[in-house]
């Protein structure tokens, strides 16, 4: 009887939590998992459009599997993945090692690396396609041409295509992963470096036994991230490459051409769900290899005393694998032999050893004025006593110059959109010899030119209104589900979170046929509500609705929300609970005010996305009286004659898109890379 009586407080508890959660539930299932659900239902039915009409088992994938686009369109992708591996995924984790050992302007490097990735996508690709234009006027062609070099066709060679987008993108997101890397880098524990140096281990040994054994749990996870970000590729080719272009195809690109040229639902859902199974079978791998590496992983984790790791260094040198890093090691002694000796008999080491010894030189002379630079240095691989060494200053002064120079060309393409924006279009389309970086005249007006041409203010105000009930509706629902599974935890909430976790392995283009049959159920609910017809209501205000709702189902915002949640002292909601404190009042007068920092990076996060968001806009909104400014963007780049537009005129309204998120970046810098990095971690 007392188990009973203590029973019904807490069911009443969750229960009280459930209601809370059931908008929030609502809108997952409505727009993630619903359409995983039928999407695999749209798979074995015979389909007219978006209608079921009966269904005929296998049929779809066997249609699948006998087009001959797919084959190409998997070939393609996994180029994709091949190409993203081999040129993105190192080159965060090195940036992030690089600038966690700089001394001054660390931020500086943090900004400007993480600025591209700010930019709207569609701004991105038709910014680099023509600056890659195959044309002698083309910027990369010019400068082959002023370089003395053969110009290239650049995105016309089908060898140069993959590789090229993978370039593209690697530009615009490498300074995000970039961050979480840098924030797991400086979470190490300094003692473990102290200890290391005392010990007298190298430079070499401090990063392998320390930094990359705790690297080692977020590569995993950004490459598996990685792999499913590259099979949602879906219009970067289309733009680049043409609409009409099949070679050009992706797992994704399919999809859409299946749905909006050939209307066949059926075979791109049972594409979409071979997609899943694909995707599913990289998450199982990594889940197998995680299990496998995490006991090695467990022995060099953050919080590891200084104690620990000389124990561990020592019983790791004593076991085979070290013997192995013997054996390359001596190979490659050997290998540096002979480099050497063939540089002697071609005397370009006596001209390298003489370099050196001027750089020597000069850096002893200038010892006592260099160290200033270098006391502030406590923290990190690489201290104030290690830089003691002329060589490790040179080296230190090579590394922060490629940084820079590195930096510089990340920032150049908006150096060049900036600068080229305002020039005339005979300025613009000259030949390399006649080509002058700067404008002659800076034309300002030449924005309210393009404004009056595009009329694209319409499209801002439809822009901004879908940012603002995205940051509202993000902030409710999001942040209303995660308060029920971080701090209420009513019996189920792991599986919950477990769902929405799982959700984010899932690429959008998957379920795109059900999301788009569900958007227009949506539209069809309000017609029937309001006495209107369908077409009045896609031609109102109206169509803009689904757009709010969609960013209240946001895994990454409600991952943010939670990451916050689970930091907050649990000690002060027991003390408000005791004191006779609702849970509701808990929740406004502790909670809500503890909560500002989060709800306002969930907000900046979901007004930039919405503003740069393209994929379901352009499928869903019709009337292009609420088209938003990405679309506009996208079919001014199509239609140039049909606005009246030269390729001037088009890169000032490029350049205009970008402002407005650049402003916001700017403004909220600090909270913006901050968060990427904390939340990348947890």
């Amino acid at each position: 009887m007392i188990m009973i009586k203590q029973a019904r407080p807490k069911l009443k508890k969750d229960l009280l939590a459930w209601v809370v959660a059931i908008p929030s539930l609502v809108l997952f299932t409505f727009f993630i998992w619903g359409p995983l659900v039928q999407n695999v239902i749209y798979s074995f039915a015979k389909t007219r459009n978006f209608e079921i009409l009966g269904f005929h088992g296998f049929d779809n994938y066997i249609r699948v599997f006998a087009d001959p686009r797919f084959g190409q369109a998997f070939q393609n992708t996994l180029l994709y993945v091949i190409y993203s591996l081999l040129i993105g995924f190192l080159i965060p984790i090195i940036l992030a090692l690089v600038i966690s050992e700089i001394i001054k302007t660390k931020s500086l490097f943090k900004v400007g690396f993480y600025l591209p990735n700010i930019v709207p996508a569609i701004a991105v690709i038709l910014t680099w396609k023509i600056m890659m234009d195959a044309n002698d006027y083309g910027f990369f062609n010019i400068l082959l041409a002023k370089m003395g070099l053969p110009i290239s066709r650049w995105m016309s060679q089908d060898t140069l295509s993959i590789p090229l987008i993978i370039l593209t993108l690697t530009w615009k997101s490498a300074g995000a992963t970039m961050l979480i890397y840098l924030a797991t880098i400086q979470s190490i524990d300094n003692s473990l470096y102290e200890a290391a140096r005392i010990k007298g281990l190298s430079v070499w040994k401090r990063l392998r036994y320390i930094t990359l054994p705790v690297l080692l749990s977020n590569v995993k996870l950004l490459l598996i991230i990685q792999i499913i970000s590259v099979f949602q590729i879906f219009y970067e080719p289309m733009i680049f490459m043409g609409q009409t272009n099949d070679s050009a195809n992706t797992l994704g690109l399919l999809i859409y051409k299946l749905i909006y040229t050939t209307q066949d639902t059926g075979q791109a859902a049972a594409l979409g769900v071979i997609t899943m199974l694909i995707l599913l079978g990289f998450t199982y791998v990594y889940l197998y290899f995680d299990k496998k590496t995490s006991k090695h992983a467990s022995k060099t984790k953050i919080y590891m005393s200084a104690e620990e790791l000389l124990k561990h260094i020592e019983r790791h040198e004593k076991r085979l694998d070290h013997r192995v890093m013997i054996s390359i090691k001596k190979a490659s002694q050997w290998l540096i032999v002979n480099l050497k000796r063939f540089l002697n008999r071609t005397k370009i080491t006596s001209v390298m050893a003489w370099i050196s010894l001027q750089f020597h030189r000069l850096f002893e002379r200038t010892k006592r004025f260099e160290m200033n630079l270098f006391q502030s240095k406590k923290e990190g691989i690489l201290t104030y006593s290690d830089y003691k060494k002329a060589s490790r200053r040179i080296g230190y002064y090579v590394m922060y110059i490629l940084l820079c120079v590195m930096m510089l060309l990340v920032l150049m393409p908006f150096v060049w959109l900036f600068v080229t924006s305002f020039k005339e279009s005979n300025e613009l389309l000259q030949r390399p010899e006649n080509y002058t970086f700067l404008p002659q005249s800076f034309h300002v007006g030449k924005f309210l030119i393009v404004m009056q041409k595009t009329e694209i203010m319409r499209n801002v105000s439809n822009s901004l209104l879908i940012s603002l009930g995205a940051a509202i509706c993000s902030i409710l629902f999001n942040g209303l589900l995660a308060y029920v599974v971080s701090v209420l935890k009513p019996k189920g909430h792991r599986i919950i979170f477990y769902m929405i976790l799982g959700s984010m392995l899932i690429p959008p283009a998957v379920a795109l046929v059900p999301l788009y049959a569900n958007i227009m159920k949506i539209y069809e609910w309000i017609a029937i509500l309001t006495g209107m017809s369908l077409r009045q209501v896609q031609s109102t205000i109206i169509t803009l609705l689904p757009f709010w709702l969609i960013a209240g189902a946001s895994p990454f915002n409600f991952l943010l929300f939670k990451s916050h949640f689970d930091s907050l002292p649990k000690d002060l909601f027991e003390v408000a609970e005791l004191e006779g404190a609702t849970r509701l009042q808990v929740f406004f007068k502790i909670i809500t005010p503890l909560s500002t920092p989060v709800m306002m990076v969930v907000a900046i996060f979901s007004v930039t996305g919405a503003w740069n968001d393209f994929l379901l806009p352009y499928i869903m909104i019709n009337n292009q009286n609420y088209w938003t400014v990405m679309i506009k963007l996208f079919r001014v780049h199509s239609e140039l004659f049909t606005y009246n537009m030269t390729l001037d005129q088009f890169l000032t309204l490029l350049l205009f898109t970008m402002i407005p998120p650049m402003i916001i970046f700017f403004v909220f810098q600090k909270r913006i890379t901050s968060n990427v990095a904390t939340t990348g971690i947890k």
